[in-house]
């Protein structure tokens, strides 16, 4: 599972979603990925703070100490570039650093853990998972859209059980 920035930094406020929390720790640590994009986010976000320092300190010790980077390579990269064309011809652009993280994981076969689904929807062959919706509804089920290609969207359902 590639988990998108907005999840990963609810792990720096000072009040997280405790059902972000929860969802987050009930993943193993091989089931934890983020793109180098998001450490990209991450950092900046903290670049842009009077106490950039420790907050960035911070953010390597209880962030992304817990994930597993994957880059943003020239699969990657090449498949941003037609997935973004494709997108902008339909009049539907996505955020340049949403369609690197979205194409991060359709390349290596993952869907998307977000807060904001609606940065993701519109993005061919990729799973995306609601957080605050599916992780409030613990033990329940997650419900994951996925747009295909010519953009028709289907739903999976997968059980989860988080404790």
């Amino acid at each position: 599972m590639l988990l998108d920035t907005n999840v990963l930094s609810e792990v720096l406020h000072r009040q997280p979603s405790l059902a972000v929390m929860k969802a987050l720790h009930a993943l193993r640590p091989e089931q934890r990925y983020v793109s180098e994009v998001t450490r990209y986010e991450l950092r900046v976000g903290a670049a842009l703070r009077d106490d950039a320092g420790q907050l960035w300190q911070r953010t390597q010790q209880q962030v992304l100490s817990l994930v597993q980077r994957l880059p943003f390579d020239a699969r990657a990269a090449m498949a941003a570039a037609d997935i973004g064309a494709a997108l902008r011809r339909r009049g539907e652009p996505v955020e340049e650093t949403d369609l690197f993280i979205a194409a991060t994981a359709v390349v290596h076969g993952f869907s998307v853990s977000t807060r904001n689904v609606r940065h993701f929807e519109r993005v061919p062959r990729l799973m995306v998972e609601n957080w605050p919706e599916n992780a409030e509804r613990m033990g329940q089920h997650l419900v994951l859209r996925v747009i295909d290609i010519f953009g028709n969207d289907t739903m999976t359902i997968v059980s989860v059980n988080v404790r």
